[in-house]
């Protein structure tokens, strides 16, 4: 009896220990859960969005399978309503396969619950994307592994539906898919086996050759040992003066051929650390251009502009931004951060996201003031504000609120101007001698300048990539002088027309010469 109520306690402690445990697993999944919704909430790229569901997902999926697949709908939503629209290949892909995946999970929910008929038509539709990515030779062999084991499953529904031809047909493209993986391993297993083999036979001959030669040797001392017993002296002189001449030839073959080995090497190793460094700016670009305005939106807010955009480097320190709000009121800009390439592009993300929030996020409206609370992020954030520096860290920019119903135009400008041009004239509006960011000089409040406007006038904002290029029959600027003249020279011919017409003077003017800056040049007609 007392056995038996020892036994009763240490049970009760288990238990008890054992419900703890899974009330804090539950507790750690619902705060991770809390913190997957609020990220959800704040985030402002779809791609992050999407691996944040599926993060959700994997927490849920064996507790709450109804949650799950409501997550998988939302995923699939987005990744559809990006690759209507989607033009970079990159994130194109990118959208096919989570959309792929987030088809198979939902077709793996209704399985369970025993609706083979709507596991059928996801898996199915899981498939045709996975199936349009091997046409196009875009699949991993985990992919195509994945797509073997998706086409097995619809195989196997097909023969439960009674379906035989068309289950023949998916377990055909399933074993064709292994076959095609396992032969492309069994290539790989075979040349290095080849390898080995061509490595085991030439030591083989080599030792083969040793033994043989020894042989002869121990051979011509027996047959001529009278002969060498008489010349004995001489002849362990020279096979001296022969065995350490060889040795060295040997040795200095060997380190020859060491060296060469690990040139070969260095060089392969330089090779494939230059492909991922080209290969990773080359990505930052795809990102760069997906982060400034299409030419679509562009079009579509703005329907008279150009612009003309030409990184000095792969990626660019200037950039271009547009946004209209509920009011009417277009916002556009042509900025240029400090520097060019890779660091001129950091920058630009920073004054780029800087705008967003202002503008589309904080709805201010005053292009002055927009300048101001970007340039105090911008020193908050590389400067932290405490000291003064000599570095001038930030960009240059013009920034303008046109209503083209109302006629009416506002500009501010961080060192870059703006030129209006109207029944012929000329006007060049200046902004203040300062960036926006960090400065040597006092930071002043930038001023903000108010534009009536009408029908037919032209404005232009640029950076001073394009006056600053070296060019010309004697190799000298360009010059802003010049650039306002040919400007105003285009202004009444069409917007396409001024767009080829400053290509083609850019060009013509830099010759054979390398460019000197990021160029960026934007125009509008009222």
């Amino acid at each position: 009896m007392r056995n038996l109520k020892i036994f009763n306690l240490v049970f009760i402690f288990l238990f008890a220990g054992l419900f703890i445990h899974s009330q804090e697993v539950v507790t750690r999944a619902s705060t991770k859960i809390e913190l997957i919704k609020r990220r959800i909430k704040k985030s402002r790229v779809d791609t992050v969005k999407i691996k944040l569901l599926q993060q959700w997902s994997t927490l849920v999926f064996a507790t709450n399978p109804d949650k799950d697949l409501e997550l998988q709908k939302e995923v699939r939503e987005i990744c559809t309503e990006h690759l209507k629209k989607e033009e970079n290949p990159y994130l194109k892909q990118w959208f096919k396969m989570q959309k792929s995946e987030a088809l198979d999970k939902t077709a793996s929910y209704y399985s369970f619950m025993d609706k083979d008929k709507k596991a059928l038509n996801f898996y199915s539709a899981s498939c045709k994307i996975l199936e349009d990515l091997e046409d196009d030779n875009l699949l991993s062999t985990d992919d195509i592994y994945l797509l073997s084991s998706t086409c097995n499953k619809i195989a196997r529904m097909h023969e439960g539906n009674g379906e035989f031809k068309k289950a023949l047909r998916y377990y055909q493209k399933s074993m064709k898919l292994d076959g095609d993986v396992q032969s492309q391993r069994n290539k790989e297993q075979s040349l290095q086996h080849l390898g080995d083999s061509i490595l085991l036979v030439s030591s083989n001959i080599m030792h083969e050759k040793e033994i043989s030669y020894q042989k002869e040797v121990t051979k011509k001392k027996e047959k001529n040992l009278f002969y060498i017993s008489c010349s004995l002296f001489v002849f362990l002189i020279l096979f001296v003066l022969v065995l350490r001449s060889w040795r060295k030839t040997k040795s200095q073959n060997k380190i020859i051929e060491n060296q060469k080995s690990d040139i070969e090497k260095q060089k392969s190793h330089l090779e494939e650390t230059h492909k991922e460094i080209t290969d990773s700016i080359n990505y930052a670009k795809n990102i760069q251009d997906a982060l400034m305005t299409s030419k679509s939106y562009m079009k579509e807010i703005m329907p008279e502009n150009f612009v003309f955009y030409l990184p000095k480097d792969v990626v660019s320190g200037d950039y271009y931004w547009a946004y209209k709000n509920s009011k009417d009121d277009v916002f556009f800009c042509v900025a240029d951060c400090t520097g060019h390439g890779v660091p001129g592009a950091f920058m630009s993300m920073i004054g780029t996201s800087l705008l967003n929030e202002n503008i589309i996020e904080n709805k201010l409206e005053n292009p002055a003031e927009i300048l101001g609370n970007m340039r105090t992020k911008i020193i908050e954030s590389l400067n932290d504000g405490a000291t003064k520096t000599n570095n001038k860290d930030g960009m240059d920019m013009s920034l303008c609120k046109i209503n083209f119903k109302k006629k009416t135009l506002e500009f501010a400008g961080a060192n870059n101007p703006l030129i209006h041009i109207s029944n012929d004239e000329l006007e060049n509006i200046k902004g203040n001698s300062q960036p926006v960011g960090l400065s040597v000089i006092d930071n002043k409040p930038f001023t903000n300048h108010q534009i009536k406007l009408k029908k037919g006038d032209m404005i232009y904002i640029y950076s001073d990539g394009y006056q600053d290029q070296f060019g010309g029959p004697k190799g000298k600027k360009y010059m802003v002088k010049k650039l306002r003249t040919f400007l105003k020279e285009i202004s009444k011919l069409t917007i396409e027309e001024q767009s080829v017409k400053i290509q083609e003077e850019f060009h013509g003017w830099k010759g054979n010469l390398e460019q000197v800056d990021d160029i960026c040049v934007m125009g509008l007609r009222v």
